[in-house]
């Protein structure tokens, strides 16, 4: 697959259904390889911005999921944490939803046990932090293409591990609902939170965020979270 941005065509790094065994909940329903969903990685409009964008060590991405289901499992990302940024707070990352619909699945781990999962559904427009020492998948919950946009810095890889290891996220969402995934020892109730635009961003719903291109000290928050814990909080609010 491939886009075109600013006259320019950026081409896909493919996330293939076999890909995802690992962290499925019905793996065994797994009987062909596809495509699960594409990643856009360093996009950007202009030369200009691109260098601007590098210059602040940030890098803007799109990731189309189209809609699809493993056995009664809706598609999903893969699952991953960020690295530590500072204090003992890792990277954080913001996404928006360009079309489609989008449910965030965040989870807070401290040691071996889970001690928040939280829900976030957003729809075209919403925007979506994923505040420090949370891991998170998304899911596309619908019969429609998922289109979304994500800012997050480029000097860190993710940990997906933890993730492959538990097979998945602490719950899945399926056709019968969400259900709890049997390989966690423990696990909260999930929380259900409205996607926020924290006031610090200065972004209206009906804005894209890709204009932070012009004030890319709006996303600080996503290399110094200590400074923005207030933030992170309210964001955090049922």
């Amino acid at each position: 697959m491939e886009i075109e941005i600013g006259g320019r065509t950026f081409k896909a790094d493919v996330r293939w259904a076999y890909d995802l065994k690992p962290v499925l909940a019905y793996p065994e329903e797994l009987k062909e390889n596809f495509p699960a969903y594409y990643m856009f990685r360093d996009v950007y409009y202009s030369k200009k911005d691109h260098e601007m964008i590098k210059e602040h060590g940030l890098r803007f991405d799109i990731t189309v999921i189209p809609p699809n289901r493993i056995g009664k499992e809706f598609i999903k990302t893969f699952g991953h944490y960020h690295p530590l940024a500072e204090d003992d707070l890792s990277y954080t990352e913001i996404y928006e939803v360009l079309k489609g619909e989008a449910i965030y699945l965040l989870q807070k781990v401290e040691g071996d046990k889970v001690v928040d999962v939280v829900a976030i559904e957003a729809k075209e427009g919403d925007k979506v932090i994923i505040p420090p020492n949370y891991g998170h998948v998304t899911i596309n919950p619908s019969n429609k293409e998922l289109k979304m946009a994500n800012w997050v810095c480029r000097h860190f890889k993710s940990d997906y591990e933890p993730y492959e290891r538990l097979r998945g996220a602490c719950y899945y969402y399926t056709e019968d609902g969400w259900i709890r995934n049997p390989n966690y020892d423990s696990v909260p109730d999930l929380r259900f939170v409205k996607p926020k635009i924290p006031k610090e961003l200065g972004l209206k719903k009906s804005e894209e965020m890709y204009k932070l291109v012009k004030d890319l000290k709006k996303l600080e928050f996503l290399y110094k979270p200590s400074k923005y814990l207030s933030m992170f909080e309210e964001i955090l609010k049922g």
